[in-house]
C-alpha cells in the first residue's frame, strides 16, 4: 500500500511529497527522491547518500516498514562526505 513521505534532499530548495511502497527499501526511496528533485538538483545516483528520519540514519537495506516509516513523516537525504 502507497504511503505519502515528505521528501528533502540536501541542496534543493523545496521538500517533496513521494508516494512510496510499504516494502521498498531505504536505498530506493531516496533514490526516488533524487529523480523527483532532478529539475532542481543534479541527480547524482552514484553519489553515497544517507537517509535521515527522526535524527536517526536509517539502514538502506531497510524496508520503510521495518525503519519504522508512516504516513507523511519526514526524511531527509544527505550526501555523505559533504
Amino acid at each position: 500500500m502507497p504511503i505519502p513521505l515528505h521528501g528533502f534532499l540536501q541542496g534543493d530548495t523545496i521538500g517533496l511529497l513521494i508516494l512510496a511502497d510499504e516494502g521498498e527499501t531505504v536505498q530506493s526511496l531516496a533514490r526516488k527522491l533524487q529523480r523527483a528533485a532532478s529539475v532542481r538538483v543534479r541527480p547524482d545516483l552514484s553519489a553515497k547518500v544517507q537517509v535521515l528520519c527522526r535524527g536517526k540514519v536509517l539502514s538502506p537495506a531497510l524496508t520503510l516498514t521495518a525503519a519504522g516509516l508512516t504516513p507523511l513523516d519526514r526524511f531527509d537525504v544527505v550526501f555523505e562526505g559533504v
